[in-house]
């Protein structure tokens, strides 16, 4: 029924439970798992107060890959992944425009994603990811709480 399934994780606790709640389907069906990660542009993050003229953009995309691949490896050291294969995955721009995208790019049967990544008025202003992915995405998607 599903056979790949998609998992975005941006490092929140709704994100890691979501990856479990994949890695218990994906062994149930024998489907195949991606954990993704979305980097942030720059344009996110341009207004901050913690970042300084002096840093370079090298340097904030370097801090970007590593925070990336970070939280997918937390991720798969937090989950015990039960013999399912799990790939991992790092693409950048939009999150919710993304994910989309790459459902659609590589076919995925299944999104499985938290219901809270954003949090407060940011979330308010721009509305959740979980909620343009569920209103656009090309195939069912599974919201956990």
């Amino acid at each position: 029924m599903y056979k790949k399934i998609l998992v975005p994780l941006d490092g929140s606790v709704p994100s890691l439970d979501a990856a479990k709640q994949a890695i218990e389907i994906a062994a149930a069906l024998g489907s195949q798992v991606t954990f993704l990660h979305v980097l942030p542009t720059l344009g996110s993050y341009i207004n901050l107060p913690r970042l300084y003229a002096s840093e370079s953009y090298s340097q904030l995309l370097q801090e970007f890959n590593a925070q990336g691949e970070a939280i997918l490896d937390n991720a798969l050291k937090e989950i015990d992944t039960k013999g399912v294969s799990v790939d991992r995955k790092l693409d950048s721009g939009d999150p919710a425009m993304r994910i989309l995208e790459v459902t659609r790019e590589d076919n995925y049967d299944l999104i499985i994603i938290g219901n809270r990544g954003l949090t407060g008025a940011k979330e308010v202003l721009m509305g959740s990811v979980s909620s343009k992915i569920a209103d656009h995405a090309p195939c069912p998607v599974l919201i956990v709480r």
